[in-house]
């Protein structure tokens, strides 16, 4: 998948200069799901583990080396069953259709390339051997990941195609994105139930039941925010409540600066950038006061922030509680601290297991 926020952290390497971040989720999730290749033993297994998993990456390289292409600075970031390659927005829509189209198109080069291998070199003996054996499943995998990513059904690259296109015809760029998620819910339900169904896979019905609820929220989330409406109509009493809580904030009256974001939080119409703005604020005057468990939960509501995955670090180290600290070095605000802070929490952690 291809998405626009930038992540921060370490990465854990590198590949013709881009940086790759890897979860401890990805490989776990990979294990799980290729368990029964083991079966057919060890090697065979752990070959298919390797396989999926660059798979996987070989997916993201294809959305990472085409927006780089265009300056957007790219990062990937291999977490759970699959990815997703982090960078600037795309100036144009046209650019953004491309981006997204990479990462499937490699994961259809790749079968071509392993299909051409197999066909060329592998004899009808060797076919039936390991290798063949081996190849067969890695191009049938390539395939199953390329269509299955073009299902149009947000998160996936096929859901932000629709989106793309749409936005193309239809005027609004907010109802173009309610009919995305709308398509995205239906599909990924029956979706779900013919996995369930016809596949009896309990993975995939879940998979496709996530993205259903997810489209689901974010259909929630469009309805009630009319963008349109806040742009063509500014509510200037959250302006004005705003602004003097940032002076209550610059003067450290973080009391003050606190009040205000409530009374603004309290206002009808507030824009997505003013509710990020308020839980800003709030998270970082609760913190100033010492109300550390306010601050965490204020800082969970920006998320994609660097500044408010480190008030949340900052809160946890003080309130040294090793089994939340765990949970947080799993989440994806995790990967927007520095090094340093990484290891000051990962420090905690193993003080409490020694």
């Amino acid at each position: 998948m291809a998405a626009s926020k930038v992540p921060v952290g370490q990465p854990l390497f590198s590949v013709l200069g881009i940086p790759v971040h890897v979860s401890i989720w990805h490989l776990l999730t990979l294990l799980f799901f290729f368990q029964s290749s083991f079966q057919n033993g060890i090697e065979f297994g752990l070959a298919m583990l390797f396989a999926a998993s660059a798979s996987v990456f070989l997916h993201e390289m294809g959305h990472a080396l085409t927006s780089r292409h265009f300056g957007l600075q790219p990062t990937v970031v291999l977490t759970g069953f699959g990815g997703f390659t982090s960078h600037q927005p795309a100036r144009r829509p046209r650019d953004e259709f491309i981006v997204v189209a990479a990462g499937p198109t490699m994961n259809f080069l790749l079968a071509g390339g392993l299909f051409a291998l197999a066909a060329g070199v592998l004899s009808a003996e060797a076919d039936m051997g390991f290798l063949g054996q081996l190849l067969s499943q890695i191009i049938f995998l390539n395939i199953f990941w390329g269509i299955y990513n073009l299902l149009p059904i947000m998160p996936l690259d096929g859901g932000q195609l629709l989106r793309v296109t749409l936005r193309k015809f239809i005027k609004k760029s907010l109802n173009a994105d309610r009919w995305t998620h709308r398509v995205g819910l239906v599909l990924g339900a029956l979706m779900a139930v013919f996995f369930a169904v016809q596949f009896h896979s309990v993975f995939g019905a879940v998979l496709l039941g996530l993205a259903a609820f997810e489209n689901y929220r974010a259909l929630q989330n469009v309805n009630e925010i009319d963008a349109d409406y806040r742009a063509d109509r500014p509510h200037p009493r959250v302006g004005e409540l705003l602004t003097k809580a940032r002076e209550a904030f610059e003067a450290r009256d973080f009391e003050s600066a606190m009040r205000y974001c409530h009374q603004a939080r309290a206002e009808p119409e507030l824009s997505p950038a003013e509710i990020r703005h308020t839980w800003h604020i709030l998270a970082i005057a609760a913190a100033s006061l010492g109300d550390l468990e306010d601050a965490i939960r204020f800082a969970e509501r920006v998320p994609n922030s660097a500044e408010m995955a480190q008030v949340q670090a900052t809160c946890l180290l003080s309130l040294a509680e090793p089994a939340r600290i765990r949970v947080f070095l799993r989440s994806p605000a995790a990967l927007l601290l520095t090094a340093e802070r990484l290891e000051d929490l990962k420090a905690v952690v193993r003080t409490a297991d020694a």
